[in-house]
């Protein structure tokens, strides 16, 4: 027998004594016959255990970490001292808005970024010396304006003295944009450069500070979108075990939302203020863009558009200890975030920023859509008490002057070659002449019909020396018949016509 057949009959399991093994040929068999049952005595006790042993619950069973879905990642996103600076200043103007719209205020528990800018402007507010190294004292004053003033302000300019004001109220603006929204009348003409004449007239007088109700309005509930985001956020960050970040998103909701309701608590007040060493400025006009808006009313009614504002109101306890409190709260809140977050995990992170995106997009969405319109209404409906407003749209910026010069007519007195050369200021030949001929018209009550003044030997006489200038000046005589035909179609009965019948 070979020693090919031993292993065979070994391999099969069959017991060989043949005498002519050798010793080294029987060691060989009895080390692989010792090597397969091994391998099978490893076999059973592996299955043993599922067949016999006894049944184990799994709450008996040892916890296992959940798999982290970002293993083994020596990347950190350390981003806390961005989001402590950036995105500041949308961040403060929503918060302003819980009186722009009236439960806002308790829709604010949600991580926001700009803590630190927050936290330095509510230092400000406090008149913390640590954030306002500039104030003498640390005196809370009783009134906080705040950033509620919208756009800035126009050029007015009084209809009867005649005097400027260089910049009126925030509020001048706002009213301008709500007279652009209303249907236009086409005026017809020349077309070269459009311009809009909005007339109206303000006939409530308010005096003193007046706080103001803001009606229910259905984008507060746009609010449980950053709210529900850092919610979600926080439980995957706790269901991972990334405490750190867990703990720093719902510290910084409880920070924002405690400071927007202390905000929202103040009272939302208008006020304005007429001082007693200016020009008077009852009736006149506002020139916005492309559109001149016209005032009718004394000087108190007319006083809201021209240096009314919108601010809040505080007592003083309130202001010294609530506003303290939200800027040391945000201090910790960008404090937390700067010591904390890159201890995290890069899932936690990721979970952090997500909850800043989806706050910035709510506070990006909140201004463009809501503080404008709301404004508005306010201001229309609750303080002036919502007047008829008459838009009518001119194909030049001259119609549009004369037009203007005609419905203020009564306003202005004698002095309508000055109010013209206000509204187009120029002082070529041309239109020196111009202003000369229409005011003289206008000023003695006559139809703006100018059939001698087209004539090229009278221009010619008065100072006209060129076809082109002859030009210009028959095509400005134009637009001035197109305006004053407009002003008998549309409003008979006022400005001029009523001028013109007093002096008869």
């Amino acid at each position: 027998m070979t020693m090919g057949h031993a292993l065979r009959e070994a391999d099969s399991g069959v017991l060989c004594t043949a005498r002519f093994y050798t010793p080294r040929e029987r060691l060989t068999a009895s080390a692989i016959a010792a090597q397969y049952s091994l391998q099978t005595l490893r076999l059973i006790g592996s299955i043993y255990p599922l067949l016999f042993s006894p049944t184990v619950s799994p709450s008996a069973r040892p916890a296992m970490p959940p798999l982290y879905p970002i293993p083994n990642s020596a990347f950190s996103l350390d981003i806390s001292a961005l989001a402590g600076f950036l995105g500041a200043d949308a961040t403060l103007a929503v918060m302003m808005l819980p009186h722009l719209h009236a439960q806002r205020k308790w829709w604010g528990w949600y991580n926001c970024p700009g803590s630190y800018h927050l936290a330095k402007r509510f230092g400000q507010m406090a008149r913390f010396k640590f954030w306002s190294p500039t104030y003498r004292s640390s005196a809370v004053p009783q009134e906080l304006s705040l950033e509620l003033q919208g756009g800035t302000g126009l050029t007015y300019t009084s209809t009867e003295s005649g005097a400027t004001l260089p910049r009126t109220g925030p509020l001048a603006a706002t009213f301008a944009e709500q007279c652009s929204a209303v249907h236009s009348i086409e005026v017809g003409g020349r077309r070269s450069d459009t311009m809009d004449v909005a007339i109206t007239r303000l006939t409530r007088e308010i005096h003193g500070p007046q706080h103001i109700r803001v009606p229910h309005t259905h984008p507060k509930w746009f609010a449980l979108c950053p709210v529900a985001a850092t919610l979600s956020t926080a439980i995957a960050c706790v269901f991972y075990r990334d405490f750190f970040i867990a703990s720093v998103i719902l510290f910084s909701a409880l920070c924002h939302g405690t400071a927007c309701l202390v905000m929202g608590n103040a009272e939302f007040t208008y006020e304005h203020r007429i001082p007693q060493d200016t020009p008077r400025y009852s009736s006149g006009w506002m020139e916005a863009h492309r559109s001149f808006v016209v005032l009718f009313g004394t000087e108190t009614a007319v006083a809201p558009l021209t240096r009314g504002r919108f601010f809040l109101r505080l007592s003083l306890w309130r202001a010294h200890f609530f506003i303290s409190l939200c800027s040391i709260l945000l201090a910790l809140q960008f404090l937390s975030q700067l010591l904390f977050v890159p201890q995290g995990t890069l899932f936690g992170q990721l979970m952090f920023i997500a909850s800043l995106v989806a706050s910035w997009a709510y506070h990006r969405l909140v201004l463009a859509w809501d503080k404008e319109s709301i404004q508005r209404h306010i201001l229309v409906a609750d303080i002036l008490s919502g007047p008829r407003i008459e838009r009518y749209r001119f194909g030049t910026r001259t119609a549009a002057a004369v037009f203007t010069v005609l419905v203020l007519r009564p306003e202005i007195g004698q002095d309508v070659k000055a109010r013209l050369q206000a509204l187009l200021p120029s002082n070529t030949p041309v239109w020196e002449l111009w202003h000369a001929t229409v005011a003289e018209r206008i000023s003695s009550g006559q139809s703006l019909s100018f059939e001698k003044e087209c004539d090229w030997e009278w221009q010619k006489m008065r100072g006209l020396l060129t076809l082109e200038e002859s030009s210009l000046f028959r095509e400005l005589l134009q637009d001035a018949a197109a305006a004053y035909a407009a002003f008998l179609e549309h409003r008979p009965g006022h400005g001029a016509m009523t001028w013109s019948r007093h002096l008869s």
